[in-house]
């Protein structure tokens, strides 16, 4: 083949690649856009044209910082001049968000790949360009459905955990109504045993010394007759004080006991508390001598005089009962500390250092009195209804040589009535 020849094959087959080339170029689904190192764009295909908004020909001579949004500007500048003096291949964007600038102004994330080549001494760079704006959208899509995953599986862990805190509360709430029921089934029990044993000594006197009244029927009997009367008023009177006592004590339990404090002054506070210890002598029987004295310097006292006959009849009542015949018990107020102080002193059987915590106890009986009458509810009943007032109770006891039981009511009381 003759070099004419040769050199027509070589213009066809130039020519030939040359159209397949711009027929690659221009049909790619590719953004593509060629610039020189002075960052003028050179070369756009239609894609690119579609993907911006512009003609080839209103940018081909433009800065290719065109086609960068505003806030980018300054800086892609610097790292266009970068990549020119020490050009390669590569992935733009990786692990970061790149935008690029349409004609009409609006922005669209783009995935922008470099490369570079050199034509007679001169270097150029082909940018390619991928909009992701649907990928964005489905990333964006994917982490709002990730993120109501997490929120629903949030509640679902919040619901089971404040479930489980429901469960553990209703089990712990089981466990002290089980635990309260007990130990007032264990009330109960004791209180039938009590109740049935200090009833049936009172009631067993009352049936006893009537029986024994009808016999005495004679004038020469009428000694015998009042003593067997006196017996039985002493029984009434015992089962009073029992009664008195239950009915005390539910109304504590209940929660319905309410303080009614009132203005008193010393005068009729003492006397007051004289007549109870009179009335209380006279039903012991034991000619025993109280005495009331005191050092009060006040001359008005707030007192809820109901309240405090209750707590007194309690206190002295158990002195009377434990203490010998011909006794001298001293009941003593005071005024000291901002407190009406009551001291109640007996010369009686005492209590035992170890049971003395055990002492305001309900139902509780110290062992040295199991053969005296009482409920073991009277200390219980008086520390309640100190609580209701804000007072207090002491008690110092030796075994044997007696006991002194001190009360401490806060003066003044707050008026009027008090709930509680």
């Amino acid at each position: 083949m003759s070099d004419i020849a040769h050199e027509n094959e070589g213009i066809v087959r130039r020519t030939i690649d040359a159209r397949q080339f711009e027929a690659l170029f221009n049909n790619a689904i590719i953004g593509i856009v060629l610039t020189n190192q002075a960052g003028e764009i050179m070369l756009m295909n239609q894609f690119a044209e579609n993907q911006f908004g512009y003609t080839r020909d209103e940018l081909v001579g433009k800065s290719v910082e065109l086609l960068i949004p505003h806030k980018f500007r300054g800086k892609h500048e610097g790292h266009r001049q970068h990549f020119y003096h020490h050009p390669q291949t590569r992935m733009m964007g990786a692990g970061r968000d790149l935008h690029a600038l349409r004609k009409d102004g609006s922005e669209f994330p783009a995935e922008i790949s470099l490369s570079h080549y050199e034509l007679e001494g001169k270097n150029y760079v082909i940018t390619f360009v991928v909009d992701i704006t649907l990928r964005k959208r489905g990333e964006q899509l994917l982490l709002r459905q990730n993120e109501e995953l997490e929120k629903i599986v949030n509640d679902r862990s919040c619901m089971l955990q404040e479930a489980f805190l429901a469960l553990e509360k209703s089990d712990a709430e089981l466990n002290i109504a089980y635990e309260k029921e007990k130990k007032l089934g264990e009330i109960k029990s004791r209180f039938v045993s009590m109740a049935s044993h200090e009833f049936r000594i009172p009631l067993s006197i009352i049936l006893s010394s009537i029986s024994l009244v009808k016999r005495y029927s004679g004038t020469e009997e009428i000694h015998n007759r009042e003593r067997h009367i006196s017996k039985i008023q002493k029984a009434v009177k015992n089962l009073n004080y029992i009664l008195e006592d239950f009915l005390s004590l539910g109304k504590l339990e209940e929660g319905v006991a309410v303080a009614n404090p009132e203005s008193l002054d010393k005068k009729t506070l003492l006397a007051n508390i004289d007549e109870l210890l009179l009335e209380l002598n006279q039903a012991s029987g034991k000619n025993q001598q109280i005495e009331l004295s005191h050092s009060l310097k006040n001359d008005l006292f707030t007192v809820d005089r109901k309240l405090l006959r209750n707590i007194l009849a309690n206190l002295v009542s158990n002195a009377i009962k434990y203490s010998p015949e011909k006794s001298v018990i001293t009941i003593h107020c005071s005024d000291e500390s901002g407190d009406l102080q009551i001291a109640v002193l007996d010369k009686g059987i005492g209590i035992s250092e170890e049971e003395q915590e055990h002492l305001f106890e309900r139902f509780f009986r110290a062992n040295n009195v199991a053969g005296i009458e009482g409920t073991g509810l009277g200390l219980y009943i008086v520390r309640r209804y100190l609580n209701l007032i804000g007072g207090r109770i002491t008690l110092d006891s030796k075994l044997n040589e007696g006991t002194m039981i001190t009360i401490f009511i806060p003066q003044p009381l707050r008026l009027p009535s008090i709930k509680f």
